[in-house]
């Protein structure tokens, strides 16, 4: 590699990244990315395609598409800067070398809506070919500050270890500098060799659990984690992350060839096996054909638990989706925080509103003032796997009822957008409603007497007779809202946060009609 400066610019003309030796590569893609693409401005560009329908490229997409476009007026083609720079063989890569060697002026295709050739390639997936392309040129943009960090840690470490200046940089043997990206990698699995080896001897001929988790990682691949829990040779209970495994599947059967390849190699004897800790998928706790069931055959005793705070939270989820008004409360509650939250400016007025509200609650003594008191706080988002958010989320919009109805208020009446004012005008008119409130009180009295059961179930030291205790007295205290006495007194919670902020509430003793039904009181 000669310079930057005898760099082809043309993007018909130049070789292609995977022409250039390998150890001259990545310094030809840096040197691509400091100039960025070529995109010429002129009068006019060639016309392509065939006669009385030919069609021009035209200047407005570059300012579309401003860090990747690219054209040769050599050719009077489109060339995409990304891809070129990311290019392998191209006769490994399919169609791609359109993108890259051929060039693409197929014009027609690309002031076609959503079907446009350019918003095509570029893709809705974090992980298209595009991304990753724009993703690997980042990460060589930023190789040498990597480097450098790597450089300047080795540093460090040798002011505190006289052992480590001795042989590392400028007294490192020959090239041993270990600033590579494929020797630091290699330095890691050897350390994770390391680390599963003395997992291994910990546990030695001893009793093991095995919790799996399953999950799809940003490069859309199947990704197992696999913990060990034992007791140590000195009585104490250990949990140990072991080992991240590729699947190709989440079928029951592949889980567990893989699991046992695992046991396998490191000499684990599946007899040995007393407990399995999964989630509650089909695939998992299937009592026939499920991982758990295929383990059982081999070992009897490797008894499967269901983690008891999961499933109490899935329990809570699926009462609450089969009770349609509550389904829907939800769904209200979703789109007030996305109304409120969708926005950095809506967030700086949320700040804002809650800081008058603060001032106000503490000018008339409503409030405690400390160290860690009154903080500032976003609305929280619900999560079905979420232990507890339902709890923070009710709990958050009660907490900023004032700030939050500000917001919402501001955004229906000043919006220059007539659909942020509709959304702000509906969400509004949510918050308001009685309904709404009365549901908002019912879910944050439920869920604060569940969240003491979930919080007890999710501690390590839980014994079972403490734990059956307390899922006794839960349904208890639940029980107890049913009453005359606990619906009394919880109507009165509600009617006084009506009062407080001025919402509606409707007189019980007047009759109603359902829907589809008769008149009631």
């Amino acid at each position: 590699f000669r310079g930057i400066e005898f760099l082809e610019r043309d993007p018909a003309l130049r070789p292609q990244i995977w022409q250039y030796p390998n150890n001259q590569r990545d310094q030809v893609v840096r040197a691509y990315l400091h100039l960025g693409p070529i995109q010429p401005l002129l009068k006019k560009y060639k016309p392509s395609g065939p006669k009385g329908h030919r069609r021009r490229f035209q200047y407005i997409w570059f300012i579309q598409f401003p860090s990747w476009l690219e054209y040769s007026e050599s050719s009077a083609r489109a060339y995409y800067f990304f891809c070129f720079l990311c290019s392998r063989n191209i006769k490994k890569r399919g169609g791609f070398d359109v993108f890259t060697a051929q060039g693409f002026d197929t014009w027609k295709k690309v002031n076609d809506g959503k079907k446009c050739a350019f918003l095509i390639h570029v893709g809705s997936e974090p992980c298209s070919h595009h991304n990753n392309a724009v993703a690997e040129c980042q990460a060589i943009l930023n190789q040498p500050n990597h480097i450098e960090n790597i450089v300047e840690m080795i540093k460090l470490l040798a002011e505190f270890n006289p052992e480590i200046a001795s042989v590392v940089l400028e007294n490192a043997p020959k090239v041993c500098k270990y600033t590579s990206p494929d020797i630091q990698k290699e330095i890691l699995g050897i350390l994770a060799m390391k680390v599963r080896k003395h997992i291994r001897d910990e546990i030695g001929n001893s009793k093991f659990s095995i919790l799996v988790d399953e999950t799809c990682d940003v490069a859309k691949r199947e990704q197992m984690a696999v913990v060990f829990r034992f007791v140590d040779k000195d009585g104490v209970l250990q949990e140990r992350f072991f080992d991240l495994i590729h699947v190709k599947n989440t079928k029951a059967l592949t889980l567990k060839m893989e699991l046992s390849s695992l046991l396998s190699k490191y000499s684990f004897d599946v007899q040995n096996l007393r407990g399995q800790g999964y989630d509650g998928a089909s695939n998992m706790k299937g009592k026939f054909n499920g991982l758990q069931a295929l383990f059982l055959r081999e070992c009897p005793y490797a008894y499967y638990v269901h983690c008891y705070a999961h499933w109490l939270q899935l329990a809570l989820v699926t009462a609450a989706k089969d009770v349609v008004p509550i389904t829907q409360f939800f769904q209200k509650l979703l789109f007030i925080i996305n109304t409120v939250d969708s926005s950095s400016k809506r967030h700086d007025e949320l700040h804002d509103a809650q800081m008058v509200e603060l001032a106000r609650l503490l000018a008339i003594d409503e409030l405690e003032t400390g160290q860690g008191a009154n903080q500032i706080r976003p609305l929280k988002r619900p999560g079905e796997t979420r232990w507890g958010s339902h709890l923070g989320s009710v709990s958050s919009l009660m907490d900023m009822f004032n700030p939050v109805s500000s917001v919402l208020q501001n955004l229906a009446a000043d919006s220059t957008a007539g659909t942020h004012r509709a959304d702000g005008d509906t969400s509004f008119k949510y918050l308001t409603s009685f309904e709404f409130l009365f549901i908002l009180c019912l879910m944050r009295e439920i869920f604060e007497i569940t969240e003491h059961l979930g919080q007890a179930l999710q501690k390590k030291s839980q014994d079972i007779v403490n734990a059956i205790w307390l899922v006794k007295s839960t349904k208890i205290l639940l029980e107890q809202m049913r009453s005359d006495d606990g619906w009394e007194t919880f109507y009165l919670k509600v009617f006084e946060f009506c009062m407080e902020h001025d919402v509606v509430v409707p007189n019980m003793e007047e009759t109603y009609i359902l829907r589809g039904g008769r008149a009631r009181r």
